[in-house]
């Protein structure tokens, strides 16, 4: 099920991590070029509006093909011939995406374009043969899902979860598989799923290779999950989707257990990622509280905004600097020493590529004595009458 170029796309991320550690001076100038020498890697585009570039002259380059291909099939007046042509156009994009992997490319910018089309177009063609969101919603998960391990495809994982979150909210507000009212609850459980799912995977050192799809998936269940249950996010959804119709002063049900939420999963968010020096948990913890302080701000203003942008930066800058000034000299735990730690998914590979390439990590020695004595040396010093 794997990418035909697999063991390319694992050397990509075992050279990442070398050249950690070369950054790092765990590993020596000439030991990074030679391994980077002797080890086949992928071609992939680092820089990011490169990448953006290709997928946009990749998408140039399918549009041109359809449209051609579309004067042809305008002839035929008939739905299902649009459904078809779709069909096609989705199995040559699965050819054309084995042929980009096969030929070694990665990360680079068109792939993208191709491998994005084949759950796009796949899933019109569904979607005109069968005129079904449950279909559609369904196909486009599994489909994306599979992309997502084949080609190790990070935007694939993304608009798998999106379609997931889709079908979830599809099952309950149009099938009523539950009363509405638990969709928030419902989603929030499924996030939940998801946290523990990607954390569970990613302890395997066989997946490390999908260390960037488990970060997507794992930044993702925390915003959809704190999303799920913010005051806000719940009442104006219930409004639309729900048509639940709320006076100025009147409240949501279940309101104190998402006003809660709105400000306690941010500091739960906040401080297990000081606990446990969690990047992720701790940005989007700040990024979440201060969503859950607009929240309140826009039902519930008790100051002007002037005065409440000023007592947020005082206190702010006070949180700040005593915290700065507690941690400052600390050489465990949170401090600002240089973080050093080595991706524990791949350091058992990256071992075996160390091994692999014949790096020589040994510091030389001698059996000679650094110093000559005259006559007997160490053992017999001035025997010959002189140092």
């Amino acid at each position: 099920m794997l990418a035909s170029n697999f063991i390319q796309i694992q050397n990509h991320f075992l050279l990442e991590e070398v050249e950690k550690l070369e950054a790092l001076d765990f590993v020596s100038k000439d030991q990074w070029n030679e391994i980077k020498q002797t080890t086949k890697d992928t071609k992939t585009n680092s820089t990011i509006l490169v990448r953006i570039g290709f997928f946009l002259l990749g998408n140039f380059l399918i549009s041109s093909v359809l449209g051609f291909f579309a004067l042809f099939i305008n002839a035929f007046d008939h739905q299902n011939t649009f459904a078809f042509w779709f069909l096609l156009a989705a199995i040559g994009s699965v050819m054309v995406s084995e042929f980009i992997y096969k030929k070694n490319y990665f990360a680079y910018g068109f792939d993208d374009s191709f491998i994005l089309s084949i759950s796009l177009f796949l899933c019109i063609s569904l979607g005109i043969f069968t005129e079904s969101v449950l279909v559609v919603l369904f196909v486009f998960v599994l489909i994306s899902g599979f992309c997502t391990l084949r080609y190790v495809h990070v935007p694939s994982a993304f608009f798998t979860l999106v379609g997931m979150i889709g079908l979830t909210g599809y099952l309950v507000i149009q099938e009523k598989i539950l009363p509405s009212y638990y969709l928030p609850v419902l989603i929030f459980l499924v996030a939940i799923g998801l946290y523990f799912f990607q954390l569970k995977l990613s302890k395997k050192i066989s997946n490390f290779i999908y260390t960037n799809v488990f970060l997507t998936i794992k930044i993702f269940s925390l915003i959809i999950g704190y999303a799920a249950l913010n005051y806000y996010v719940v009442r104006e959804l219930s409004a639309v989707l729900l048509g639940l119709q709320l006076l100025p002063n009147e409240e949501i049900p279940l309101a104190a257990l998402f006003y809660f939420a709105t400000f306690g999963l941010p500091l739960f968010y906040i401080f297990y990622g000081l606990n446990n020096r969690d990047r992720s948990f701790f940005w989007i913890g700040l990024l979440t509280l201060a969503l859950g302080f607009a929240t309140i701000r826009y039902y519930h203003s008790f100051l002007l905004i002037e005065y409440a942008l000023l007592l947020a930066g005082s206190l702010l800058f006070v949180v700040v600097y005593f915290s700065i000034k507690k941690i400052r000299d600390n050489t465990i735990g949170i401090n600002f020493n240089e973080d050093k730690n080595l991706n524990p998914m791949a350091f058992e590979a990256v071992n075996h590529l160390l091994v692999n390439a014949n790096v020589n990590n040994a510091i030389p020695s001698t059996n000679e004595s650094p110093m000559t004595f005259g006559g007997g040396e160490y053992s017999g010093g001035g025997a010959g009458g002189s140092f």
